[in-house]
């Protein structure tokens, strides 16, 4: 029953879910899309000033504290899987940008996923990121060297 109150409380601080025909959905896939995790997948709409933290706060009321304790850990990262190559999404950096911010309006695609050592330890220069620059998801996205 406490975690149903947590849950509930982080349920509490999403913003409402935009009407039918508004916002746009975000699909949340937790592990490899081919490991077919029994619940292991969610959706919702979002409008584009909504920001991250609603997403993550959306994420403990589903999957509860664990989850969101991971990613800030690091022992599981967050991703966006609409860009190329996949690269993880630094979740306390950005906590506070909107997803049309972030690339994730007007469509938005994550993965959470166990994390490599280089992501874990936060050495960022083995995933390559120095090279990362690529083209921005959208109007008013920021451009992929800025989100890692």
């Amino acid at each position: 029953e406490e975690e149903t109150q947590i849950r509930l409380a982080f349920l509490s601080h999403c913003p409402k879910e935009p009407p039918q025909g508004r916002g746009a959905w975000m699909h949340v896939y937790l592990g490899e899309e081919e490991e077919k995790i029994e619940g292991g997948y969610v959706s919702r709409r979002f409008d584009g000033d909504d920001i991250l933290d609603d997403v993550l706060n959306w994420l403990g009321g589903c999957y509860g504290t664990e989850l969101l304790e991971k990613l800030k850990s690091r022992e599981w990262c967050l991703c966006d899987l609409n860009r190329y190559p996949i690269l993880p999404l630094d979740v306390e950096k950005h906590r506070k940008n909107t997803l049309q911010y972030l690339g994730l309006f007007p469509s938005g695609k994550l993965g959470v996923r166990l994390s490599d050592d280089s992501w874990r330890s936060g050495d960022m220069d083995d995933h390559g990121l120095g090279d990362v620059a690529g083209s921005a998801r959208g109007l008013g996205a920021a451009s992929r060297s800025m989100l890692h």
